[in-house]
C-alpha cells in the first residue's frame, strides 16, 4: 500500500474518533443514553486498534534495527 492512500486512512481514522468521542458527549449530555453508549463504544473500538496496530508497527520497527544491527559485525 502507498504512502498517500496510509496517510488518507489515518486521518479518515482520526476523524472518526473525534467525531465518536463528541457525538457520545453530545448524546449523553441530551439524554439519549443507549445511543451515546453505542456511539462511545465505537470510538473505543477504534482507538483500541489504532493503539494495538501502532504498537506491533513500532515493536517491528525496533526489531528490524536490531537485527540489522547484530548482522553489521
Amino acid at each position: 500500500m502507498d504512502e498517500k492512500k496510509k496517510e488518507k486512512i489515518k486521518t479518515w481514522l482520526l476523524i472518526i474518533m473525534v467525531l465518536s468521542l463528541v457525538g457520545s458527549f453530545v448524546l449523553f449530555f441530551i439524554g439519549h443514553y443507549m445511543i451515546g453508549f453505542a456511539v462511545g463504544g465505537v470510538f473505543m473500538v477504534v482507538a483500541t486498534f489504532l493503539g494495538q496496530w501502532t504498537s506491533h508497527k513500532n515493536a517491528d520497527y525496533v526489531h528490524r534495527n536490531i537485527y540489522s544491527n547484530k548482522n553489521k559485525w
